[in-house]
């Protein structure tokens, strides 16, 4: 988000299987990281300063427990090495993990699933880009 509002959103098939959800929100989260790193390089392309912490909110306290290597390790044994760039990145404090409750997870926007309508309208009314 970028001044409260959403910059992307975005649904892809994973080409592994992930063996947990716990494992499939990791998953996730790192790719959530390439996006953001990606804008952040076409940012200094651009030519605008930006040294902000980046804050990403998530909604599985497991996969948190993962990337910041707090102790849920008996389903993440086996997970790929490639996505540990995450915990490097959360130990490096290039990255900022904060957990935020489901119902208030704006990614709930992204049309995947059925919400109701209050909840939608409360979530259109947290993105300030309002309804079309």
């Amino acid at each position: 988000m970028v001044n409260d509002s959403p910059v992307m959103f975005k649904s892809k098939l994973l080409n592994d299987v992930p063996l947990s959800t716990a494992e499939a929100e990791y998953v996730a989260l790192l790719l959530c990281i390439q996006e953001i790193f990606r804008t952040k390089r076409l940012l200094v392309e651009m030519k605008v300063k930006d040294d902000t912490l980046v804050v990403v909110h998530k909604d599985n306290p497991s996969a948190i427990a993962i990337a910041k290597n707090e102790g849920y390790q008996s389903g993440a044994k086996h997970t790929d090495v490639r996505y540990h760039f995450v915990r490097e990145q959360v130990m490096a404090k290039v990255i900022r993990l904060e957990h935020i409750g489901t119902k208030s997870h704006l990614s709930r926007l992204s049309l995947t699933k059925a919400i109701p309508t209050n909840e939608f309208q409360f979530l259109v009314a947290k993105t300030n880009v309002g309804v079309f």
